[in-house]
Protein backbone atom coordinates (compact mmCIF):
# COMPACT_ATOMS: atom_id res chain seq x y z
CA UNK A 1 0.00 0.00 0.00
CA UNK A 2 1.84 3.55 -1.42
CA UNK A 3 2.11 6.16 0.88
CA UNK A 4 -0.92 8.52 -0.11
CA UNK A 5 -3.41 5.69 0.50
CA UNK A 6 -1.62 5.23 3.73
CA UNK A 7 -2.27 9.08 4.60
CA UNK A 8 -6.05 8.79 2.38
CA UNK A 9 -6.67 5.69 5.45
CA UNK A 10 -5.46 8.27 7.81
CA UNK A 11 -7.29 11.03 7.35
CA UNK A 12 -10.47 8.70 7.26
CA UNK A 13 -10.04 7.49 10.25
CA UNK A 14 -9.27 10.70 12.13
CA UNK A 15 -12.55 11.76 10.38
CA UNK A 16 -14.58 8.53 11.84
CA UNK A 17 -13.60 9.17 15.14
CA UNK A 18 -15.52 12.78 15.60
CA UNK A 19 -18.42 10.85 13.70
CA UNK A 20 -21.63 10.14 15.23
CA UNK A 21 -22.37 6.73 15.42
CA UNK A 22 -26.04 6.50 13.64
CA UNK A 23 -25.57 7.31 10.10
CA UNK A 24 -29.48 7.92 9.83
CA UNK A 25 -31.49 9.84 11.90
CA UNK A 26 -35.40 8.82 12.25
CA UNK A 27 -38.02 8.32 14.90
CA UNK A 28 -41.67 7.00 15.30
CA UNK A 29 -44.88 7.82 16.82
CA UNK A 30 -47.85 6.11 17.39
CA UNK A 31 -50.86 8.90 18.17
CA UNK A 32 -54.72 7.55 19.12
CA UNK A 33 -57.38 10.27 18.64
CA UNK A 34 -59.86 8.97 21.59
CA UNK A 35 -62.50 11.91 21.93
CA UNK A 36 -61.09 14.75 23.07
CA UNK A 37 -58.07 13.19 24.47
CA UNK A 38 -54.77 12.64 21.80
CA UNK A 39 -52.55 10.07 23.33
CA UNK A 40 -49.07 9.58 21.37
CA UNK A 41 -46.29 7.00 21.67
CA UNK A 42 -42.81 8.11 20.82
CA UNK A 43 -40.09 5.54 19.81
CA UNK A 44 -36.55 7.01 19.26
CA UNK A 45 -32.99 4.81 19.25
CA UNK A 46 -31.91 5.56 22.50
CA UNK A 47 -28.41 6.17 21.02
CA UNK A 48 -30.04 8.66 18.82
CA UNK A 49 -31.82 10.75 21.69
CA UNK A 50 -28.40 11.87 22.76
CA UNK A 51 -28.00 13.84 19.83
CA UNK A 52 -30.27 16.48 21.90
CA UNK A 53 -27.13 17.37 24.55
CA UNK A 54 -25.53 19.19 21.54
CA UNK A 55 -27.77 21.85 22.00
CA UNK A 56 -26.91 23.66 25.00
CA UNK A 57 -29.81 24.56 26.77
CA UNK A 58 -30.11 20.79 27.57
CA UNK A 59 -27.09 20.04 28.11
CA UNK A 60 -26.58 23.03 30.42
CA UNK A 61 -30.15 20.93 32.28
CA UNK A 62 -28.57 17.73 32.49
CA UNK A 63 -25.68 19.44 34.47
CA UNK A 64 -27.36 21.59 36.39
CA UNK A 65 -29.96 19.59 37.74
CA UNK A 66 -27.98 15.94 37.38
CA UNK A 67 -30.74 14.64 35.46
CA UNK A 68 -30.54 11.37 33.39
CA UNK A 69 -30.00 11.32 29.77
CA UNK A 70 -34.08 10.23 29.44
CA UNK A 71 -35.10 12.64 32.03
CA UNK A 72 -33.51 15.45 29.30
CA UNK A 73 -35.07 13.58 26.52
CA UNK A 74 -38.82 14.02 28.32
CA UNK A 75 -38.26 17.62 28.86
CA UNK A 76 -36.98 17.96 25.49
CA UNK A 77 -40.25 16.27 24.01
CA UNK A 78 -42.42 18.41 26.25
CA UNK A 79 -41.09 21.43 24.38
CA UNK A 80 -41.23 20.10 20.96
CA UNK A 81 -44.25 18.18 20.17
CA UNK A 82 -47.60 19.44 20.82
CA UNK A 83 -51.15 19.62 19.42
CA UNK A 84 -53.78 22.15 18.57
CA UNK A 85 -57.69 21.78 18.10
CA UNK A 86 -59.27 24.55 15.85
CA UNK A 87 -55.87 26.39 16.07
CA UNK A 88 -56.14 26.19 20.32
CA UNK A 89 -53.11 24.91 21.67
CA UNK A 90 -54.22 21.16 23.69
CA UNK A 91 -53.07 20.81 27.52
CA UNK A 92 -50.25 18.62 27.52
CA UNK A 93 -49.80 15.97 30.71
CA UNK A 94 -46.07 16.92 32.09
CA UNK A 95 -45.90 13.74 33.58
CA UNK A 96 -44.42 11.79 30.39
CA UNK A 97 -44.52 7.85 31.07
CA UNK A 98 -41.61 5.85 29.90
CA UNK A 99 -42.99 2.81 28.40
CA UNK A 100 -41.37 -0.70 27.70
CA UNK A 101 -39.58 -0.80 24.40
CA UNK A 102 -37.34 -3.18 22.23
CA UNK A 103 -33.53 -3.34 23.46
CA UNK A 104 -31.41 0.01 22.46
CA UNK A 105 -35.08 2.17 22.03
CA UNK A 106 -36.74 4.49 24.24
CA UNK A 107 -40.33 4.88 23.84
CA UNK A 108 -42.67 7.46 26.15
CA UNK A 109 -46.18 8.07 26.29
CA UNK A 110 -47.99 11.50 26.15
CA UNK A 111 -51.20 12.90 26.87
CA UNK A 112 -53.04 15.74 25.48
CA UNK A 113 -56.26 17.09 26.14
CA UNK A 114 -58.16 19.16 23.36
CA UNK A 115 -60.95 21.39 24.26
CA UNK A 116 -62.57 19.39 20.82
CA UNK A 117 -61.64 16.54 18.67
CA UNK A 118 -62.11 18.76 15.85
CA UNK A 119 -59.81 19.73 12.95
CA UNK A 120 -56.47 18.51 15.07
CA UNK A 121 -53.49 19.40 14.14
CA UNK A 122 -49.89 17.60 15.30
CA UNK A 123 -46.65 19.31 15.42
CA UNK A 124 -43.28 17.58 16.15
CA UNK A 125 -40.71 19.97 16.13
CA UNK A 126 -38.39 17.05 17.80
CA UNK A 127 -35.30 16.88 16.59
CA UNK A 128 -35.33 18.32 13.53
CA UNK A 129 -33.68 21.64 15.00
CA UNK A 130 -30.36 19.42 15.49
CA UNK A 131 -30.12 17.41 12.23
CA UNK A 132 -32.26 18.83 9.38
CA UNK A 133 -31.97 15.29 7.56
CA UNK A 134 -34.10 13.85 10.47
CA UNK A 135 -37.25 11.59 9.73
CA UNK A 136 -40.30 11.14 11.21
CA UNK A 137 -42.98 8.52 10.69
CA UNK A 138 -46.04 9.22 12.48
CA UNK A 139 -49.11 6.98 12.14
CA UNK A 140 -52.77 8.26 13.67
CA UNK A 141 -55.86 6.47 14.68
CA UNK A 142 -58.91 7.64 15.73
CA UNK A 143 -60.79 5.54 18.40
CA UNK A 144 -57.72 2.83 17.80
CA UNK A 145 -58.66 2.24 14.12
CA UNK A 146 -56.09 3.46 11.34
CA UNK A 147 -57.04 6.62 10.10
CA UNK A 148 -53.51 8.16 8.17
CA UNK A 149 -50.15 7.98 8.38
CA UNK A 150 -47.20 10.34 7.07
CA UNK A 151 -43.21 11.23 6.98
CA UNK A 152 -42.37 14.10 9.07
CA UNK A 153 -39.65 16.47 7.47
CA UNK A 154 -37.61 19.36 8.38
CA UNK A 155 -39.79 21.59 6.02
CA UNK A 156 -42.94 19.89 6.95
CA UNK A 157 -43.31 19.11 10.79
CA UNK A 158 -46.91 18.70 11.04
CA UNK A 159 -49.91 16.40 10.71
CA UNK A 160 -53.56 17.71 10.11
CA UNK A 161 -56.54 15.35 10.77
CA UNK A 162 -59.94 17.14 10.02
CA UNK A 163 -63.28 15.44 10.87
CA UNK A 164 -63.44 14.63 7.10
CA UNK A 165 -60.62 12.15 6.84
CA UNK A 166 -61.54 8.85 6.12
CA UNK A 167 -60.03 5.49 6.45
CA UNK A 168 -56.17 5.33 5.12
CA UNK A 169 -56.42 3.89 1.45
CA UNK A 170 -54.19 1.38 -0.18
CA UNK A 171 -52.87 3.33 -2.79
CA UNK A 172 -52.12 6.61 0.08
CA UNK A 173 -50.28 4.28 2.16
CA UNK A 174 -48.42 3.02 -0.59
CA UNK A 175 -47.66 6.36 -1.18
CA UNK A 176 -46.54 7.02 2.13
CA UNK A 177 -44.46 3.37 2.30
CA UNK A 178 -42.77 4.39 -1.34
CA UNK A 179 -41.49 7.86 -0.18
CA UNK A 180 -40.19 6.19 3.57
CA UNK A 181 -38.23 3.79 1.59
CA UNK A 182 -37.16 6.18 -0.99
CA UNK A 183 -35.92 8.42 1.83
CA UNK A 184 -34.43 5.91 3.87
CA UNK A 185 -32.21 4.31 1.18
CA UNK A 186 -31.20 7.91 0.12
CA UNK A 187 -30.59 8.83 3.52
CA UNK A 188 -29.41 5.48 4.74
CA UNK A 189 -25.18 6.17 3.86
CA UNK A 190 -24.46 2.80 5.26
CA UNK A 191 -26.55 0.77 2.76
CA UNK A 192 -25.23 3.64 0.00
CA UNK A 193 -21.99 2.98 0.92
CA UNK A 194 -22.32 -0.87 -0.29
CA UNK A 195 -23.87 -0.51 -2.90
CA UNK A 196 -20.66 2.04 -3.96
CA UNK A 197 -18.51 -0.86 -3.07
CA UNK A 198 -20.14 -2.94 -5.79
CA UNK A 199 -20.06 -0.42 -8.21
CA UNK A 200 -15.91 -0.15 -7.60
CA UNK A 201 -15.65 -3.43 -7.65
CA UNK A 202 -17.73 -4.74 -11.10
CA UNK A 203 -16.88 -2.83 -14.07
CA UNK A 204 -19.15 -4.95 -17.07
CA UNK A 205 -22.55 -3.99 -16.66
CA UNK A 206 -24.54 -7.14 -16.91
CA UNK A 207 -22.26 -8.27 -14.06
CA UNK A 208 -23.25 -5.52 -12.21
CA UNK A 209 -27.19 -5.78 -12.97
CA UNK A 210 -27.13 -9.07 -11.38
CA UNK A 211 -24.97 -8.32 -8.34
CA UNK A 212 -27.30 -5.42 -7.21
CA UNK A 213 -30.45 -7.76 -8.25
CA UNK A 214 -28.63 -10.56 -5.84
CA UNK A 215 -28.80 -7.75 -2.73
CA UNK A 216 -32.01 -6.77 -4.21
CA UNK A 217 -33.42 -10.45 -3.50
CA UNK A 218 -31.75 -10.79 -0.50
CA UNK A 219 -32.97 -7.89 1.39
CA UNK A 220 -36.69 -8.39 0.62
CA UNK A 221 -36.36 -11.90 2.23
CA UNK A 222 -35.33 -10.61 5.28
CA UNK A 223 -37.24 -7.49 5.14
CA UNK A 224 -40.73 -10.02 4.54
CA UNK A 225 -39.83 -12.33 7.50
CA UNK A 226 -39.12 -9.24 9.67
CA UNK A 227 -42.46 -8.55 8.68
CA UNK A 228 -44.26 -11.45 9.14
CA UNK A 229 -42.30 -12.23 12.55
CA UNK A 230 -41.21 -15.44 10.91
CA UNK A 231 -37.47 -13.81 12.08
CA UNK A 232 -36.30 -11.66 14.98
CA UNK A 233 -32.91 -10.56 15.22
CA UNK A 234 -30.81 -8.39 17.53
CA UNK A 235 -31.20 -4.40 15.94
CA UNK A 236 -27.65 -3.62 16.98
CA UNK A 237 -26.22 -6.51 16.10
CA UNK A 238 -27.85 -6.47 12.53
CA UNK A 239 -26.71 -2.43 12.18
CA UNK A 240 -22.85 -3.97 13.50
CA UNK A 241 -23.07 -6.59 10.59
CA UNK A 242 -23.95 -4.41 7.93
CA UNK A 243 -20.27 -2.14 9.08
CA UNK A 244 -19.08 -5.55 8.51
CA UNK A 245 -20.34 -5.82 4.95
CA UNK A 246 -19.21 -2.03 3.98
CA UNK A 247 -15.29 -3.04 5.16
CA UNK A 248 -15.43 -6.12 3.21
CA UNK A 249 -16.15 -4.72 -0.30
CA UNK A 250 -13.65 -2.34 0.45
CA UNK A 251 -11.35 -4.77 1.60
CA UNK A 252 -12.11 -6.81 -1.78
CA UNK A 253 -11.84 -4.27 -4.08
CA UNK A 254 -8.27 -4.21 -2.33
CA UNK A 255 -7.64 -7.63 -3.16
CA UNK A 256 -8.68 -8.16 -6.13
CA UNK A 257 -6.90 -4.45 -7.53
CA UNK A 258 -4.38 -3.49 -5.07
CA UNK A 259 -2.06 -6.61 -4.84
CA UNK A 260 -3.66 -6.24 -1.39
CA UNK A 261 -4.30 -9.79 -1.12
CA UNK A 262 -1.50 -10.39 1.85
CA UNK A 263 -3.09 -7.01 3.17
CA UNK A 264 -6.64 -7.71 3.16
CA UNK A 265 -6.45 -11.74 4.80
CA UNK A 266 -3.60 -9.93 7.15
CA UNK A 267 -6.37 -7.49 8.63
CA UNK A 268 -9.00 -9.65 8.90
CA UNK A 269 -6.61 -12.32 10.94
CA UNK A 270 -5.23 -9.58 13.22
CA UNK A 271 -8.60 -7.38 13.42
CA UNK A 272 -11.55 -9.93 14.36
CA UNK A 273 -9.24 -11.89 16.84
CA UNK A 274 -8.45 -9.08 18.81
CA UNK A 275 -12.43 -8.19 18.82
CA UNK A 276 -12.67 -11.85 20.47
CA UNK A 277 -10.44 -11.35 22.78
CA UNK A 278 -11.59 -8.00 23.87
CA UNK A 279 -15.49 -9.81 24.18
CA UNK A 280 -14.15 -11.16 27.41
CA UNK A 281 -12.81 -7.79 29.06
CA UNK A 282 -15.91 -5.34 27.93
CA UNK A 283 -19.49 -5.49 26.85
CA UNK A 284 -20.22 -6.13 23.17
CA UNK A 285 -23.09 -6.83 21.34
CA UNK A 286 -20.98 -9.82 19.60
CA UNK A 287 -19.97 -13.12 21.16
CA UNK A 288 -16.32 -14.53 20.74
CA UNK A 289 -17.78 -17.60 18.65
CA UNK A 290 -19.73 -15.35 16.30
CA UNK A 291 -16.41 -13.14 15.92
CA UNK A 292 -14.41 -15.89 14.81
CA UNK A 293 -17.55 -17.55 12.49
CA UNK A 294 -17.09 -14.03 11.05
CA UNK A 295 -13.01 -14.90 10.78
CA UNK A 296 -13.57 -18.10 9.14
CA UNK A 297 -16.36 -17.03 6.52
CA UNK A 298 -14.00 -13.97 5.71
CA UNK A 299 -10.82 -16.13 5.28
CA UNK A 300 -12.90 -19.14 3.97
CA UNK A 301 -14.04 -16.73 0.91
CA UNK A 302 -11.20 -14.98 0.01
CA UNK A 303 -8.98 -18.65 -0.43
CA UNK A 304 -11.75 -19.88 -2.53
CA UNK A 305 -11.64 -16.69 -4.71
CA UNK A 306 -8.19 -17.44 -5.04
CA UNK A 307 -8.82 -20.82 -6.21
CA UNK A 308 -11.85 -20.09 -8.83
CA UNK A 309 -10.82 -18.81 -12.49
CA UNK A 310 -14.27 -17.11 -12.68
CA UNK A 311 -15.10 -15.75 -9.11
CA UNK A 312 -18.51 -13.11 -10.53
CA UNK A 313 -21.06 -16.16 -9.45
CA UNK A 314 -19.25 -16.43 -5.74
CA UNK A 315 -19.45 -12.23 -5.94
CA UNK A 316 -23.24 -12.76 -6.61
CA UNK A 317 -23.82 -15.19 -3.63
CA UNK A 318 -21.81 -13.05 -1.70
CA UNK A 319 -23.91 -10.03 -2.05
CA UNK A 320 -27.28 -12.00 -1.55
CA UNK A 321 -25.95 -13.18 2.13
CA UNK A 322 -24.91 -9.57 2.54
CA UNK A 323 -28.16 -8.63 0.88
CA UNK A 324 -29.98 -10.68 3.90
CA UNK A 325 -27.92 -8.77 6.24
CA UNK A 326 -29.13 -5.54 5.04
CA UNK A 327 -32.85 -6.87 4.72
CA UNK A 328 -32.90 -7.15 8.12
CA UNK A 329 -31.95 -3.55 8.94
CA UNK A 330 -34.70 -2.43 6.78
CA UNK A 331 -37.11 -4.44 8.64
CA UNK A 332 -36.23 -2.92 11.99
CA UNK A 333 -36.79 0.35 10.22
CA UNK A 334 -40.40 -0.70 9.58
CA UNK A 335 -41.53 -2.19 12.34
CA UNK A 336 -40.70 0.74 14.51
CA UNK A 337 -43.42 2.49 12.52
CA UNK A 338 -45.52 0.07 14.22
CA UNK A 339 -46.77 -1.51 10.86
CA UNK A 340 -49.43 -4.07 11.35
CA UNK A 341 -52.04 -6.17 9.56
CA UNK A 342 -54.59 -3.70 8.15
CA UNK A 343 -51.69 -2.26 6.14
CA UNK A 344 -48.62 -4.77 6.07
CA UNK A 345 -49.36 -5.50 1.97
CA UNK A 346 -49.09 -1.73 1.29
CA UNK A 347 -46.05 -1.30 3.53
CA UNK A 348 -44.15 -3.93 2.09
CA UNK A 349 -44.63 -3.29 -1.29
CA UNK A 350 -44.31 0.66 -0.84
CA UNK A 351 -41.00 0.12 1.26
CA UNK A 352 -39.04 -2.27 -0.74
CA UNK A 353 -40.40 -0.50 -4.28
CA UNK A 354 -39.21 2.75 -2.90
CA UNK A 355 -35.91 1.71 -1.57
CA UNK A 356 -35.28 -0.40 -4.96
CA UNK A 357 -36.20 2.86 -6.93
CA UNK A 358 -33.80 4.55 -4.22
CA UNK A 359 -30.71 2.01 -5.62
CA UNK A 360 -31.52 3.09 -8.86
CA UNK A 361 -31.44 6.47 -8.56
CA UNK A 362 -28.15 6.40 -6.94
CA UNK A 363 -26.45 3.95 -9.32
CA UNK A 364 -27.77 5.67 -12.43
CA UNK A 365 -26.31 8.49 -11.01
CA UNK A 366 -22.53 7.35 -10.73
CA UNK A 367 -22.74 5.69 -13.56
CA UNK A 368 -23.61 8.95 -15.34
CA UNK A 369 -21.24 10.54 -14.05
CA UNK A 370 -18.61 7.96 -14.96
CA UNK A 371 -19.43 7.89 -18.60
CA UNK A 372 -19.29 11.67 -18.60
CA UNK A 373 -15.87 11.28 -17.25
CA UNK A 374 -14.83 8.83 -19.49
CA UNK A 375 -16.06 11.27 -22.10
CA UNK A 376 -13.78 13.94 -21.37
CA UNK A 377 -11.27 11.48 -21.15
CA UNK A 378 -10.46 12.04 -18.24
CA UNK A 379 -10.59 8.22 -16.79
CA UNK A 380 -7.51 8.39 -14.62
CA UNK A 381 -10.31 10.58 -12.21
CA UNK A 382 -12.31 7.50 -12.07
CA UNK A 383 -9.21 5.66 -10.98
CA UNK A 384 -8.43 7.91 -8.13
CA UNK A 385 -11.72 7.72 -7.26
CA UNK A 386 -12.06 4.18 -6.66
CA UNK A 387 -8.78 3.98 -4.71
CA UNK A 388 -10.59 7.07 -2.61
CA UNK A 389 -13.67 4.78 -2.58
CA UNK A 390 -12.11 1.91 -1.21
CA UNK A 391 -10.45 3.85 1.76
CA UNK A 392 -13.53 5.21 2.33
CA UNK A 393 -15.13 1.95 2.24
CA UNK A 394 -13.06 0.06 4.66
CA UNK A 395 -12.45 3.01 7.34
CA UNK A 396 -16.18 3.56 7.72
CA UNK A 397 -17.62 0.14 7.13
CA UNK A 398 -14.67 -0.61 10.04
CA UNK A 399 -15.88 2.21 12.48
CA UNK A 400 -19.61 0.90 12.10
CA UNK A 401 -19.04 -2.43 12.76
CA UNK A 402 -16.65 -1.93 16.23
CA UNK A 403 -19.06 1.41 17.50
CA UNK A 404 -22.39 -0.39 16.94
CA UNK A 405 -20.55 -3.39 19.04
CA UNK A 406 -20.30 -1.57 22.06
CA UNK A 407 -22.91 -1.79 24.54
Amino acid sequence: MNIYKSLIVLIFLLFNSQAHSHYFSESFSKWNIMGQDVIASFSILELEATRILQVKEYEKILINNELSEKDIFKIYLNDHVHVYSADIKCKSSNDINELSSDEGYLRYELTFLCPSKENIRIINNALFNVIQSHIHIARIYVENKLLTEKALFFNDQSVDISEKETELSFFSSFKNFFYSGLNHILGGYDHLLFILGLLIIITNLNRLILVITGFTIGHSITLFLSLVDIVQVNTSIVESLIGFTIMFVGLEYFYKHNNGKLLSIGFLILLLPILFILSFFIDIQFSGLLMMGLLLFSLGYFFLEASLKNSDNLLILITIVFGLIHGFGFGGFLLNTEINSSNILSGLLGFNLGVEFGQILFVSGVLLIFQLISLIRLNFIIDLFKDTSFALLICFGLYFFIQRLII
